[in-house]
């Protein structure tokens, strides 16, 4: 019988544990890190549409102007939590006709940008919100 003993098996795999870490966790960590960075995407994108649906809603009333509904719109991106202002465009308002207001923001991945060059850049993620405008 030609048996290894149990003790020198343990003792021939005792580093194989640290050389599958030292291998795995950078991908993990790149992983970890791109979870984040798209997180962050779909998070301002979701400000920016929830922004451009109430400026939506207030732009289909009579009484506000423009500028109060831009301000709306820019007040709702900063308590989304987004620092950069945006840019808000309301349409032509007039009675029975669809009014459109566009929100845009920019946005830079933070932790990807340095590891993979091809999405690094500044991105406009914008929204639009088309709603009648009430008489």
């Amino acid at each position: 019988m030609n048996a290894t003993p149990r003790n020198a098996r343990v003792r021939s795999q005792r580093g194989s544990i640290s050389v599958e870490a030292a291998l795995l966790l950078p991908i993990f960590m790149l992983l970890m890190l791109a979870f984040v960075d798209f997180g962050r995407l779909m998070w301002t994108q979701t400000v920016v549409n929830s922004a451009a649906a109430e400026a939506a809603r207030l732009a289909v009333l009579p009484e506000p102007s423009d500028a109060a509904v831009a301000d709306l719109a820019s007040k709702r991106v900063a308590d989304g939590g987004i620092k950069t202002p945006p840019s808000v465009v309301v349409g032509a308002r007039s009675a029975n006709t669809p009014v459109a207001v566009t929100v845009s923001v920019g946005f830079d991945f933070l932790l990807l940008a340095d590891l993979v060059p091809e999405i690094a850049g500044h991105r406009i993620l914008s929204s639009t919100s088309v709603m009648v405008h009430q008489p």
